[in-house]
């Protein structure tokens, strides 16, 4: 009877070991399938933020953005943007706020390409601040890391590295 007994818890061990191992993890490829699949459908869904870890002035060093907060939002046909600026500015108005700032504006000239052996989106568009106006282009990678590069007609380039991420509170963006 025992013999019998520890056949079975035997058994069953073996049995649940191979169906918990046995089940196909997905691969490295599938993952980022799936994750390229999450970031165009956020990007198609014009409703994400863009927050920037680091900075890259022309003629400098790069920047750690921990301490100082920036972000461009994408809500739909609108835009909103509030970067840290680091470069020559050629054209400032007196006692401006030295950064790359543009209050809700309509976005112009906006382009979409996407790249799927690369599992790349490239997003850029036009947006007019106070006394500047801004290109911007978003090279975003399958899993939502974001190059930004920046065009003033008053400042220096400007280029950063960050994410992108799904937008919340819409109701209080869209008042």
């Amino acid at each position: 009877m025992k013999a019998i007994f520890n056949l079975l818890v035997s058994l069953l061990l073996v049995v649940s070991v191979q169906t918990t191992y046995g089940q196909k993890k997905k691969s490295k490829k599938e993952k980022r399938m799936e994750q390229f699949a999450e970031t165009k459908k956020m990007v198609d869904s014009k409703q994400f933020i863009f927050v920037p870890n680091r900075a890259f002035p022309t003629g400098g060093r790069s920047i750690d953005l921990t301490t100082n907060y920036g972000f461009i939002k994408i809500m739909g046909a609108k835009t909103e943007g509030d970067m840290p600026f680091f470069g020559r500015g050629y054209s400032i108005p007196y006692g401006g706020d030295g950064g790359i700032k543009y209050d809700k504006t309509e976005i112009l000239d906006e382009k979409i390409e996407l790249n799927e052996k690369k599992m790349r989106v490239s997003y850029s568009f036009e947006a007019k601040g106070q006394n500047d106006t801004f290109v911007i282009r978003m090279d975003i990678g399958y899993n939502g890391g974001t190059s930004v590069s920046i065009i003033s007609n008053n400042r220096s380039q400007i280029s950063y590295n960050g994410e992108i991420s799904v937008l919340e509170d819409k109701k209080e963006d869209e008042e």
